[in-house]
């Protein structure tokens, strides 16, 4: 469930899981060099991950034309072209469905703490 602050609801996607190329694709696809920048290029990724795992929708959670619309073949509210409605009419839903997919692996419960040890000290370099 994803709560949509534009119109006070709450949004239910379904999705399959990605498969480990798609997780290995998205992260790939996150960052992109120019030269010696680096550029994030998290909008467009996550619009395209994201329908790629996106399935379904809750009925009645999106509508067209001031009419509900379904993701499920057997409604009598179904159009075959609800993920393009969707990608064209709730963008962001789609993008926070793939960063909660792909970027969402939290460790619960443990923080992790990292502590430098210097072992032995250095050997100094010869002046010249």
């Amino acid at each position: 469930k994803i709560s949509d602050a534009r119109s006070g609801s709450e949004v239910e996607l379904y999705y399959r899981n990605p498969t480990p190329s798609e997780e290995a694709a998205y992260q790939a696809k996150l960052l992109k060099r120019k030269g010696t920048k680096v550029i994030l290029n998290s909008y467009e990724t996550r619009l395209d991950f994201g329908q790629r795992i996106l399935t379904g929708f809750r009925e009645g959670d999106f509508g067209f034309d001031s009419k509900p619309i379904s993701s499920e073949e057997a409604s009598p509210n179904y159009i075959p072209e609800w993920k393009a409605e969707l990608v064209a009419g709730a963008p962001d839903m789609i993008c926070v469905l793939a960063m909660t997919v792909f970027e969402g692996t939290r460790v619960s419960g443990t923080v992790f703490e990292i502590e430098e040890e210097v072992l032995e000290e250095p050997i100094p370099l010869p002046k010249s």
